[in-house]
């Protein structure tokens, strides 16, 4: 101790030192209670305003991106939902018209089959006829080639 009281008599230090040293020190913590103390506060609030605002933001995009995601599942899904109705739809309705156009070809095809079965008996009643005539016209036209010569 002796040594630090030797240094401080060569610098010209006096018995006043030890009370500016207590200035000092009460200044120090009333100039930290009175402006430091708010400084800090101010200093911190700022970059809580700045850099926080960026965390703040970075969370934000990727909440965004997590609702984005959700959305185009949701209209996937109801796509497919929507997709897989109107085929179900349309089977019922192509099979409905199936049934329907089978009944009405069965109709048709028997309509044809007794049109034709008809026709065929004109064909037969006419060919008939005019076998039956041919006879008749055969001698009529050879009586007209013999009188003719």
């Amino acid at each position: 101790m002796e040594m630090f009281v030797d240094i401080f008599q060569q610098l010209g230090t006096d018995k006043s030192i030890v009370h500016q040293f207590i200035i000092i020190i009460v200044m120090f913590y009333l100039t930290k209670f009175l402006f430091i103390n708010h400084l800090h506060e101010i200093i911190s609030k700022r970059e809580d305003n700045t850099v926080g605002l960026e965390g703040n933001a970075e969370k934000q995009f990727e909440e965004i991106d997590k609702i984005q995601n959700e959305y185009k599942d949701k209209i996937q899904n109801a796509n497919k939902e929507i997709k897989s109705m109107l085929d179900n739809d349309k089977m019922v309705i192509v099979k409905t018209h199936e049934a329907k156009y089978r009944e009405q070809e069965t109709e048709i095809n028997k309509y044809i089959e007794t049109s034709r079965k008809k026709i065929e008996e004109e064909i037969n009643e006419k060919k008939s006829e005019v076998l039956g005539q041919a006879e008749e016209l055969s001698s009529t036209l050879v009586g007209k080639i013999t009188k003719g010569l």
